[in-house]
Formats: structure tokens, sequence, C-alpha cells
């Protein structure tokens, strides 16, 4: 498995921003940001199935999530036209949910805890990879439905980082992925606060922003008292709430 994420780097290496900007299609920058969120929650799932190896709720939701990964693909697969970047991180990402599904019939251990650590960044980038294969000037709905999809993910790569810290994978590379990963969060919450939402929403946002000034005290003092699963439950209320505001710009399309 190793061997293939190190594979999808090498071709990610390859893929410039120098593609022609058209309008292509919505769905595959959508898919490819669903690719970015599901990448990084199988990734929790499993830290957590670590902690909890016989948890048979955990388990299922391993798998369902692998499903859910699998359909994005197999979604920007049927889509995409004569991109040959996209094809080739297509089949690798095919290839190595093959490795991770045959995790789920093994006891969780700390050596595939670190190749699926791994395998999220590979997620995270070859779909960055598709992205800029497909990238086409957005209207501003599109631009802050995108922003919403990414603030999703963004807060379940931060779940990630401090459940591979709760099990022990621990490395200054870690610590500094975190560290931008909550500086982006905070970025990214400005940036949605400009927009004029109404009442209802506006009302939803600051309710993001309150939960997540407390939730990111204790992601960035970690090492001083651990609470899971206050701040896991915690950040999935955010991202219930994003959700909520990631419908509002689909509507306005």
């Amino acid at each position: 498995m190793k061997k293939k994420l190190y594979i999808i780097f090498i071709i990610i290496t390859y893929v410039t921003n120098s593609f022609a900007l058209t309008r292509g299609d919505v769905q595959i920058i959508e898919a490819t940001e669903n690719i970015q969120y599901l990448g990084e929650k199988i990734s929790t799932n499993y830290f957590l199935l670590y902690k909890k190896p016989n948890n048979f709720i955990l388990q299922n939701k391993f798998r369902e999530n692998i499903k859910q990964l699998e359909k994005n693909i197999e979604d920007i697969s049927k889509t995409t036209k004569n991109k040959k970047t996209t094809k080739f991180i297509l089949q690798f990402y095919v290839l190595s949910l093959e490795d991770i599904k045959e995790l789920i019939l093994e006891t969780p251990n700390h050596a595939d805890a670190q190749l699926m650590l791994d395998a999220s960044k590979a997620f995270l980038e070859g779909a960055r990879g598709i992205a800029n294969e497909h990238q086409y000037e957005s209207s501003k709905e599109e631009e802050m439905l995108v922003r919403c999809k990414e603030l999703i993910y963004l807060i379940e790569s931060v779940s990630k980082y401090y459940m591979a810290f709760q099990i022990g994978l621990k490395d200054k590379e870690h610590d500094k992925s975190l560290s931008d990963v909550i500086q982006k969060i905070n970025k990214d919450l400005k940036y949605i606060s400009k927009y004029p939402y109404s009442q209802v929403e506006h009302r939803k946002l600051n309710q993001i922003k309150n939960i997540w000034s407390h939730n990111q005290y204790f992601f960035i003092n970690r090492e001083e008292a651990t609470f899971p699963n206050l701040l896991l439950a915690s950040n999935e209320y955010i991202q219930e709430l994003l959700i909520n505001l990631e419908k509002h710009h689909k509507e306005n399309l």
C-alpha cells in the first residue's frame, strides 16, 4: 500500500496550475471536496477503531465512509473526459481503497494507523490535482459552496490529527500540519463571514464561530488535557451547521 501512495505523490508532483480555465463540471469539484473530507474521515474512523477495535458501530461507519468514497471516485470517473492526470489518480485511488478495505478484517495496529494517515494525505493531494485539472471561473455562490465544503473537511482534518495524537502518532510534521489546518479554518471562517447571510443562517455561522473558538484552544493545547469524545462530537456539530450553510448556497446556484 505504501508504494502505491508514493506513486500517487509522484504523479501529483507533475500536476501544474497551468490548465486552461474553462467552465468545467461543478459536480467534479464537489466530488473532490467530498473525497478530501472522506479521506480524512476514514482515517479518524480507523484511529477510533484503534481505541475500540470491537465497536460494531465504528466498524460500520468505517465501511460506510469507504463506500461513500468509492461513490465519489466513480462519479468523477463517469464525468471526466480526456483528463489523463485525473484518470491516473482515480486508478490509484481504487487500488489504495482495496488495501484499506482489508484493514477492516484485521485488528487495528500502529503500523496500519500510520498508513491510514499517509493515505489521507494522498487522497487530499489527489483531489486537489483533479480539481486543478477541472478549474473554471466560479460564481460567488459556487465559491461560497466550495468554501463551506472545504471547512467541513478541514474540521475533519483537525479531528484526524487530534486522534492520531491520541493513539501515539506524534511528530513535528503532524504538529505543523494541525497548526496549518487550524489557521486555514480561521481564515475561511473570516471569508464566509463577509457573505450577507439571512438572520437564520447568520445565527448558524455565529454558532460555528463560537464553538470553534473553544474547540481550537483544546486542539492547540492538546498536551495539557484530552477530551476526545467531547471535542469530536463538537466538531461533528460544527460540520452539521456547515452542511446547512452549504445547502443554502447550493439552493442559490
